[in-house]
C-alpha cells in the first residue's frame, strides 16, 4: 500500500492556507508606524513630486493642524479648494484622507486625478497601488505599484504587496524576487517571508524553504503554521519522516487538527510503520464529528488494505465506541462492510458472510458487499454462485468496474481466461490505467498459450 506524496503534499499545503490567506494591505492600517507615515506624508520631494504654489504651501500649512484632530472637516474644506488648475498636491492629500477613512472608491479617482495632474508623481502611484491592494484588486495594484517602484520609490511595503500581488496570480518567480527585495528592506517583517516561503515552495526550492521555516520558528516556535509548511517542504523532497517529526510537534502542543492527524497517519502508512498510524488515527477519531466519518473509515479501510488487520480491528472499535448511535444507515452500512473485509482477511469466514449478508439484506444495491460475496464464493470454488453476486454487482453503475475486475480475476484463478478477457476489456474502457492494463496483456498472452 502506498499513499501518494502528491497527495500528502497537497493536502498538508492546504492545511496551512490560513496563514497566507490574509491580504497584507488589510495589517496595514493596524501598524502605528505606517498610519503615521501615511498620515505624515504631505510634505513633497522636489522634482519627483507636482510644485505647489505660494499661496498653496499656506494653505495646506493651515490644513496640517485640521487633518491631524478633524479629519473629516480637512476633507470638506479640500472639496471647496480643489479646482482643474490647483496643484495635484491638494488631490493627492484628498486621496490619503479618504483612504484613511475607509472611502477607496473617492480615494481612488482622486489617486488617478492627481497622477492626471502630475504623472511622475511617484507617490501616488504607490498610494493608489496599496489602496487596490487593500481593496483585493491584485490585477491593477501589481501594475499600478510596478509603476511606482520604476518611478523610483523605495518601500519595503510596495514591495511585499506586489510579492502577494503576483503570488495571487501564481506567477511565483516574479513574485519571489519582490519578497527578497521586501525583506531587504523590512526584515522584521513576517508576511515578506512566509510569502517567499510560498513561491519557494511552489517552485520546488525546497531546501531553501526548509531553511526559510528554521529562522520562522526559531523566533515563533510556538506558530504551527510555520511547523506545517516545514512539513510541506519535507514532503516535497521525499523526506517524509522529518515532515512526520514536525507533525508530531504540532500533536505534543496539542495543536493538531484532525486533518493533520489524518494526514500524519498516512505518512507513517507510506513508511510502513502501522502501529504509528494507528496512533495517529485514533487520534484523529477522537476529534471527529459524523461528518468527518469518511476520513475516519478511510483510515480503517487502509490499514485492511496494508494487511494490518489487528490495527484495522482497533480502528473500527474507536469508531463505534466514538460515534456510537450517530450513524446513519449509510454510514452503518459503510462500516459493517469494512468489518466484513477485516474478518475475512483474519480468516474469520463465518463472521464475515454473517455480516455480508446482513448487508445485502438490507441494501441490495450494496456493490460493496455483492463483491465481496463473489470473492469468498469464487475462493469456495462456488463460481456459480460467485457469478451471480459479480453479475448482481456489474449492473450497478458505481460498481460497475471493480465488479468486473473481481468477477475476471475470479476466472482466470479457474483458467477461464477467454471469459475474463472481455470483462477486463471492459473494466478499461470505463478507466485505463497501467496496472490494469498490463495485468490484461498478462492474461491475452496466457489465453493463447505458448508459442
Amino acid at each position: 500500500m502506498n499513499v501518494r506524496f502528491v497527495r500528502l503534499f497537497v493536502a498538508l499545503f492546504c492545511l496551512a492556507a490560513p496563514l497566507t490567506a490574509q491580504n497584507p494591505a488589510d495589517t496595514l492600517w493596524k501598524d502605528p508606524a505606517f498610519i503615521k507615515s501615511f498620515i505624515g506624508s504631505y510634505g513633497f520631494l522636489a522634482g519627483a513630486e507636482p510644485e505647489v504654489a505660494p499661496e498653496e504651501v499656506e494653505a495646506l500649512r493651515d490644513l496640517i493642524n485640521i487633518i491631524n484632530v478633524r479629519p473629516q472637516a480637512a476633507i470638506e474644506q479640500l472639496e471647496q479648494q480643489i479646482t482643474a488648475d490647483s496643484s495635484a498636491a491638494f488631490d493627492f492629500i484628498l486621496a490619503n484622507l479618504y483612504f484613511q477613512q475607509g472611502q477607496l472608491r473617492e480615494a481612488e479617482k482622486r489617486y488617478k486625478i492627481a497622477i492626471e495632474k502630475y504623472p511622475d508623481f511617484r507617490r501616488a502611484y504607490k498610494n493608489l497601488g496599496l489602496l487596490q491592494a487593500q481593496d483585493n484588486n491584485f490585477e491593477d495594484a501589481v501594475v499600478t505599484i510596478s509603476t511606482a517602484l520604476e518611478k523610483g520609490v523605495v518601500d519595503g511595503r510596495a514591495y511585499g504587496l506586489l510579492g502577494y500581488g503576483y503570488l495571487t496570480q501564481e506567477l511565483y518567480y516574479p513574485a519571489e524576487a519582490a519578497y527578497r527585495q521586501a525583506i531587504l528592506i523590512q526584515p522584521e517583517v513576517e508576511d515578506w517571508k512566509i510569502g517567499l516561503a510560498r513561491c519557494l515552495l511552489q517552485t520546488e526550492q525546497y531546501d531553501d524553504a526548509i531553511a526559510l521555516f528554521d529562522t520562522l520558528i526559531k523566533k515563533s516556535p510556538n506558530n504551527i503554521d510555520y511547523w506545517i509548511l516545514q512539513s510541506n517542504a519535507y514532503l516535497g523532497k521525499n523526506d517524509s519522516l522529518a515532515a512526520a517529526q514536525n507533525l508530531e510537534i504540532v500533536r505534543r502542543m496539542g495543536k493538531a487538527e484532525l486533518e493533520t492527524l489524518t494526514l500524519l497517519g498516512d505518512i507513517y502508512m507510506n513508511n510502513e510503520l502501522p502501529d504509528l498510524a494507528l496512533s495517529a488515527y485514533l487520534a484523529a477519531s477522537d476529534k471527529a464529528t459524523p461528518k468527518d466519518f469518511k476520513a475516519i473509515l478511510r483510515a480503517a479501510s487502509l490499514l485492511n488494505r496494508s494487511g494490518n488487520n489487528e490495527q484495522a480491528n482497533t480502528m473500527i472499535a474507536r469508531i463505534r465506541n466514538n460515534f456510537g448511535q450517530q450513524l446513519n444507515e449509510d454510514q452503518e452500512l459503510e462500516l459493517l462492510t469494512l468489518e466484513a473485509k477485516i474478518a475475512r482477511a483474519s480468516g474469520d469466514d463465518a463472521t464475515a458472510i454473517a455480516i455480508l449478508n446482513e448487508i445485502v439484506k438490507r441494501d441490495s444495491l450494496n456493490g460493496d458487499a455483492l463483491i465481496e460475496l463473489g470473492k469468498y464464493y469464487a475462493e469456495q470454488g462456488d463460481m456459480a454462485r460467485a457469478t451471480t453476486r459479480f453479475q448482481e454487482a456489474e449492473k450497478i453503475e458505481a460498481f460497475e468496474r471493480p465488479a468486473l475486475i473481481a468477477h475476471a480475476q475470479a476466472l482466470v484463478r479457474e483458467g477461464d481466461y477467454a471469459k475474463a478477457i472481455p470483462m477486463l476489456k471492459r473494466a478499461l474502457q470505463i478507466e485505463s490505467e497501467p496496472n490494469l492494463q498490463e495485468y490484461t496483456r498478462r492474461v491475452e498472452r496466457a489465453a493463447n498459450g505458448p508459442r
